[in-house]
């Protein structure tokens, strides 16, 4: 959207709604001033025929006439006579209604008005304001009970006349209203063309020079203002362009030649590393590889269950096809997750995030490559069907902490990999994943990384080979699981804590529940085995519910 139009669509709303809500205000203004005139008019002139009913009433009390028939509707008809005597409009009339509803004046086409609202009104109130629709006409009238004759005597308007003059200053404030805006818009269409034409003149200018490659083009500085600068400035810049142009020129034929050399390099590399690691490799020339250095990095270890059967079902032709096509599937997922590759180890990958480069969601990258290494499986694998190949199952294992990084090796051979606890805990987790039955397992310090962008359970609190401390593990859930599947994680965790606090028939309880939801789910039937027992030989004091894994 152009500039021109959100200055529209900001400055014609705010000169449309005040003017609106004046015009509005002064109409509703006006319409109340007239109605209440109008009001107090049609007040005044009922009030008159109640005057003069009850002095006729007065003469025959005074004459003694009073209960004289004759007389009383002679009197009567004289107070008939008066009313038409009032001035009214072509369509306002008093009407007499007795408290049967019979109609006294004038003649209308109903003889009794019992069955229309109004009549129900005029009985409960005696006297007021009121407004009705009769003959299909929407009227506003007043009204006083004479009690000496039975008579309410109403006069009424209809609406269309009542609320004439409201509704021709609503015209008129109507048409006000537009000719207002219509030349307001005028002259803000005029403003704002002053305003954006020079905006106008930058861009036409940019556009030019990209089509060209005229670095010479330059902008006209119409005003000295904000606008005026930014021509200005614009203009100082195309200078420096143009200056930064020719030294690039000079420089053309060195990095044509540097480039052949990089490309040399990223074409080697680029199956194995991702393309801003080679970036960083480039920038430094490689200094930062030749150095060990101590850093936080994410570490995935992922192995293909029972090789050695699968490799005994094959061919070697049809093995090494079948690696081949699972390996470049596996390394894609990982470096579109900003991994590197660290190394095969058999039919093993071992990947780093976070070094050489380090990014902010390295953990959250490795969680991320587990689980979609685990969707192109099965990609994977129904190819391998397909083909009459036996399907591969893997285990992936990732943690998160420090290693030490850099080129480790002898004079002769020298590998870019990392070493260190968190390697080794990387590569147990892996493992831990056959006896779980589940396919990925991460540490509790790569979950702490990644819980509030992943979903996981909690499985265990495990001591692996070669650690003195416990860890907690955790399988991580794919988002696309069903409302079913995530109670039954939910449940599972509670089950967890209920075992951990001593309470191994309730936790056996949920456990048995999870296993069921989850269709044989191999972690809850883990945990039955493991209350059952506890169950029939309850745990000391000192069992703190970690289990130890004897295995590497």
């Amino acid at each position: 959207m152009k500039i021109r139009a959100k200055l529209l669509l900001v400055i014609v709303p705010l000169l449309i709604f005040p003017l609106i809500f004046i015009g509005f205000t002064s109409y509703v203004s006006a319409r109340s001033g007239i109605t209440k005139v109008a009001k107090k008019f049609l007040s005044y002139k009922v009030t008159e025929m109640y005057k003069f009913c009850n002095r006729q009433v007065e003469i025959l009390r005074d004459t003694g006439l009073i209960n004289d028939d004759t007389y009383v509707n002679l009197a009567k008809k004289s107070a008939i006579d008066y009313a038409d005597t009032i001035g009214l409009s072509k369509t306002g009339y008093f009407m007499g209604v007795n408290s049967k509803g019979d109609v006294i004046f004038p003649k209308l086409k109903d003889k009794n008005v019992v069955k229309y609202n109004f009549f129900q009104e005029m009985k409960k109130n005696k006297s007021g304001l009121i407004a009705f629709n009769y003959d299909n006409k929407d009227r506003t009238g007043y009204y006083l009970y004479f009690e000496p004759w039975d008579w309410y005597i109403l006069l009424s308007e209809e609406d269309t006349v009542f609320y004439q003059d409201a509704n021709n200053i609503k015209k008129q404030v109507a048409y006000t209203l537009v000719i207002t805006l219509a030349f307001a818009i005028v002259l803000i269409l005029l403003f704002v063309k002053k305003v954006t034409d020079p905006i106008d003149n930058v861009v036409d200018t940019m556009k030019d020079i990209i089509t060209s490659n005229d670095l010479s083009k330059r902008v006209k500085v119409e005003y000295d203002d904000e606008i005026g600068y930014l021509a200005t400035w614009f203009n100082r810049m195309i200078e420096d362009l143009e200056t930064a142009y020719n030294q690039i020129k000079e420089y053309a034929y060195k990095s044509v030649l540097a480039k052949n050399s990089e490309e040399r390099i990223r074409h080697i590399f680029q199956k194995y590393v991702p393309a801003e690691i080679i970036d960083e490799v480039l920038r430094t020339k490689g200094e930062q590889l030749l150095v060990g250095k101590k850093q936080v990095a994410t570490i995935l270890f992922s192995d293909i269950r029972s090789f050695t059967t699968i490799s005994e079902k094959l061919s070697a032709e049809e093995l090494v096809k079948s690696l081949n096509t699972y390996f470049n599937i596996m390394v894609n997922v990982i470096i579109e997750h900003k991994g590197t590759i660290d190394k095969f180890i058999g039919d093993a990958i071992m990947a780093i995030f976070g070094a050489p480069v380090k990014h902010e969601d390295d953990p959250l990258e490795a969680v991320l490559t587990g689980l979609n290494m685990i969707k192109n499986l099965h990609s994977f694998n129904k190819k391998q069907i397909a083909l009459n190949r036996p399907p591969f199952k893997i285990g992936v294992g990732i943690n998160t902490g420090e290693v030490v990084v850099g080129n480790i090796g002898s004079t002769q051979k020298l590998d870019y990999t990392c070493i260190g606890d968190a390697v080794n805990l990387a590569s147990r987790l892996e493992g831990l994943t056959k006896m779980y039955g589940i396919p990925i397992i991460i540490s509790q310090f790569t979950y702490e990384e990644t819980k509030t962008q992943i979903d996981a359970r909690e499985l265990d609190s495990v001591r692996v080979k070669g650690k003195l401390k416990p860890v907690n593990i955790y399988q991580p859930l794919d988002k696309d699981i069903n409302s079913e599947e995530k109670e039954a994680y939910l449940l599972f965790n509670e089950g967890i804590n209920l075992y951990r606090n001593r309470e191994f028939q309730k936790a056996l309880n949920i456990f048995k529940k999870t296993y069921s939801l989850l269709k044989n789910d191999v972690p809850s039937s883990l945990y039955i085995d493991r209350c059952n027992e506890l169950i029939k030989n309850p745990p000391g004091e000192n069992w703190d519910g970690v289990y130890i894994a004897k295995t590497k």
